[in-house]
């Protein structure tokens, strides 16, 4: 099953270009304190992997490094992200980041994926909300593709370990969830600029 890996590793690819290029024409802006917390994640992810020996796999857990490097900087433009030092952001980051830490810190496997889980989870609910309240600040189809390529990755696991699959199943939730928050912001956004007609 790992060539569906590949496919759901090359479906987050593709989706991800028009979510920069979006970004870059400053029609997307990204949450900038939740795609710090993925870009840290990623590194993470990165050093562990090459730590272990993985050279092949490298490639799409580089991609991922790079694009969290690049989604953040373009972030950073004056009006081109979202995400300013307010209490809930500031809280988020500092429980996001304490769950790294401690992950990086511990024995214990079942700990760190719960540690990995609530900081994964922690950057996608900040976009969540903000997806819900500034629809046409996100690109849908990343998030369509990020669906696709997390479901593929759950029939890629090819286990009904809840360990192996607790990762996947939040990723592909919270994407669920965010493509959700968007289309029903942009609906009620849609309908509250519509002219009442008195008959």
């Amino acid at each position: 099953m790992f060539s569906l890996g590949v496919v759901a590793t090359v479906i987050s690819i593709i989706g991800g270009i028009p979510y920069i290029y979006d970004t870059y024409k400053k029609k997307t802006k990204p949450h900038r304190f939740a795609w710090f917390i993925f870009l840290v994640l990623s590194i993470l992810a990165w050093a562990t992997q090459y730590s272990l020996g993985a050279r092949e796999s490298l490639v799409f857990y580089t991609w991922f490094v790079v694009n969290n490097i690049i989604l953040l900087g373009l972030s950073l433009r004056k009006n081109g992200g979202y995400g300013d030092l307010t209490k809930v952001n500031v809280i988020c980051l500092l429980l996001a980041l304490a769950a790294i830490v401690l992950w990086r810190l511990t024995d214990s496997a079942l700990l760190a994926l719960v540690c990995v889980l609530i900081a994964d989870g922690i950057g996608a609910l900040l976009i969540l909300v903000k997806s819900y309240k500034h629809p046409h600040t996100e690109t849908l189809s990343m998030w369509l593709a990020g669906c696709v390529a997390t479901f593929l990755n759950i029939l890629a696991a090819n286990t009904l370990e809840p360990a192996i699959l607790a990762s996947p199943v939040q990723i592909f939730i919270l994407n669920v969830g965010i493509v959700v928050a968007i289309m029903v912001g942009r609906s009620q956004k849609k309908n509250s600029k519509s002219p009442n007609f008195v008959h």
